[in-house]
Parts: C-alpha cells; structure tokens; sequence
C-alpha cells in the first residue's frame, strides 16, 4: 500500500494504492463469468450502442468486463482495509443470486452498522463517482467509496480493457448519501442516468476509514 496526497478545494487530502495480485484478478474473473454466463446480471451495465447492436460475444464481453472490474474494485478496497488492520465480514461477498432481478449486492459495513458501497472506474476517461439514478433512489446506502483501477483501453471503440495488464487500484475518497443527494449532478453516460462526483471533489477515504 502507498500513501499519496492531493489538494482538493481548500484541503490536502490522502489517498491510497493497493496492489492487485494474479489471485485477486482470477477470483474476481471467476465470480463475472459464474454470474454473466449463467444470465444473472443486468444488461443495463451495457453502453447503448452494444445493448441495442445483435453482437452477443461483446455483450457478454463487456458485462463480465464491467463486473469482473466491479468486483476486483470491491477487492482492493477489502485488501485496503485489512493492510490498515480492520477486520470486516465478507460474507456474501462472492455469492451469485439466481435471476435477473437478483444482482450483486454486497456492502462493506462499519463498526456502527452503516452500508458501504465500492463504484469502481477503470478506464482512462473514467474521473468520476459514479451512482446508477435507480439504485440511489431505490437501494441507497450510506457511503460510496470510490476506487480506480490502472487499466489500459485495448478497444476504445467498444470500451474493453487490458483485462491482464493492471496491478494497481486507487482508494480515491468518498462522499455520504446526504451530500450526494444534494451536491451530485445528474447524467446519463450512455448507462442511464447517474449521479456523479469529480474524483477530486470527494473526502479523504481516512475519515472513512475510522468508521471501521
């Protein structure tokens, strides 16, 4: 793990970089294709362009990409946390739900009982927080960490990534339902609409991090 800081507004904020390990990348891969190719996630998670075209190989492709990337993102925020020493339950962590309305729902939780959920960006344009409209309104939680994994693009046009070629995810920060609801603006990124943060407008994930 390294510590890096930034300015953000009138403050100098900490942020964090864990390592991703071939162990972390092929469990994570595991548990996409277990839910993608068994058709138990959303296709939602699809850019309009792929949902609307009849190429089923790349639909399938970027599904397991977005939550093989969800869930690594979920991961480095766990190896985080156990590198600073705070035991947290994972159970359900891996645990796939038959049906299409049965998506991955795990939540970190903190010592008080909040809800903790991990957006995780990994391509080069990704500089957001990013929360689906739908589940902040109907599944909200308390927090929304942010966390940025080093990928290359590989096929800029349908939005692949180097699924191999990355070691390194950042802990970026993380901002409460409150402020979100109040601050956060509203677009759709061609995922549906979203409420979204810069990554540099978010808090310090340390005042996160005592929570637990």
């Amino acid at each position: 793990m390294e510590r890096y800081t930034e300015a953000r507004g009138n403050y100098h904020v900490a942020y964090y970089s864990v390592f991703i390990d071939q162990a972390m990348k092929l469990t994570a891969l595991d548990f996409a294709k277990r839910i993608i190719l068994t058709d138990n996630q959303y296709s939602r998670l699809l850019p309009t362009e792929v949902r609307n075209s009849n190429n089923v190989s790349m639909q399938q492709k970027i599904e397991i990409q977005r939550t093989y990337m969800g869930k690594l993102g979920e991961m480095a925020f766990l190896k985080f946390l156990q590198e600073n020493h705070k035991n947290v339950n994972t159970r359900g962590m891996f645990d796939v739900f038959e049906g299409q309305q049965n998506v991955d729902s795990f939540d970190f939780i903190t010592s008080t009982g909040k809800s903790v959920d991990v957006k995780t960006g990994f391509r080069s344009n990704h500089t957001r927080l990013l929360v689906h409209v739908d589940q902040f309104d109907h599944i909200p939680k308390d927090f929304y960490v942010a966390v940025k994994i080093d990928a290359p693009d590989v096929d800029s046009r349908n939005k692949i990534v180097d699924w191999d070629n990355l070691s390194t995810a950042y802990i970026i920060g993380y901002a409460d339902y409150t402020y979100m609801k109040q601050y956060a603006g509203i677009h759709d990124f061609s995922e549906g609409p979203a409420r979204w943060l810069y990554y540099n407008k978010l808090m310090g994930i340390d005042k996160l991090l005592h929570l637990f």
